[in-house]
């Protein structure tokens, strides 16, 4: 099962943030699932990759006080976890039920926070929330030869020693064709990355970069959207493409995923 749903939350008080809130709301994904399953947290907190499961960065209003950027009780905020694992799914998904039907608050950086509802209708997200299986990501993937993403928060490649700020197809498909092969039973088709590599363009784009607050050091990353285009029309490969693109909403795209980056999903 793959799952993408939105976390609707309060700070129950004025609620100071820490420099890195990706990190901040990594962490409270691991903790609630410590409360169900500890060795599935644990594992998931190892430095095996790539792993089952995102992190969005908070979003909502917040207001600078005493030198630091606060959540107000006034405002409602939303987080967006995605899970790729059955077993992932189970424990967050029974935790935060759980939580939502008790009223019971969260916390993040040490402030309390009210869930106020869990949303994975895309109806009810402008289509970032949804459940899926395998098989209908693969039902639904057609064989058109143009594919648009939208990357909504910073998006950056690591290369080497530097940051790729720009979606170049075999960055793009690269990251989320390993992420299928960890986590999906159905085999790409072979030679898939050849077919990126010399078939697949990037052909119109409307991006900018965002600078990413990490800690004590910053970097940029790009925002907006990329239309590719395949230019051989092979029925398998485009499927391919188009499967991945439909995935591309549970997996995120590039690095640090699982702490607010690479926000991405498939549009008309």
């Amino acid at each position: 099962m793959f799952a993408s749903f939105i976390v609707h939350l309060r700070p129950l008080e004025l609620a100071p943030l820490g420099k890195t809130l990706g990190r901040s709301l990594h962490g409270l994904l691991l903790r609630l699932i410590s409360q169900t399953d500890p060795h599935l947290a644990d594992a998931l907190h190892s430095d095996v990759s790539p792993k089952p499961f995102t992190v969005s960065t908070l979003r909502g209003r917040l207001v600078q006080q005493h030198g630091a950027l606060c959540a107000v009780p006034e405002e409602r905020y939303r987080v967006r976890y995605t899970v790729l694992t059955n077993e992932t799914f189970n424990a967050l998904g029974h935790v935060l039920l759980g939580k939502l039907a008790g009223q019971e608050a969260v916390e993040i950086d040490g402030k309390p926070f009210a869930l106020e509802d869990i949303v994975a209708n895309p109806a009810q997200s402008d289509g970032w929330a949804r459940l899926a299986t395998e098989a209908q990501l693969l039902a639904e993937a057609s064989a058109a030869d143009r594919v648009t993403l939208h990357f909504s928060s910073p998006t950056t490649f690591r290369t080497g020693d530097m940051n790729l700020l720009f979606p170049l197809p075999t960055s793009v498909f690269g990251s989320l064709a390993r992420k299928w092969e960890a986590f999906c039973a159905t085999a790409l088709p072979a030679n898939l990355d050849v077919f990126i590599t010399d078939q697949v363009a990037a052909e119109r784009y409307q991006l900018e970069t965002q600078v990413v607050h990490y800690g004590g050091h910053q970097f940029n990353g790009f925002v907006g959207d990329c239309q590719f285009r395949l230019l051989h029309k092979d029925p398998v490969y485009c499927r391919a493409i188009n499967a991945l693109a439909k995935f591309a909403l549970f997996a995120g795209v590039g690095q640090k995923t699982t702490q607010g980056l690479g926000q991405t999903r498939r549009i008309d």
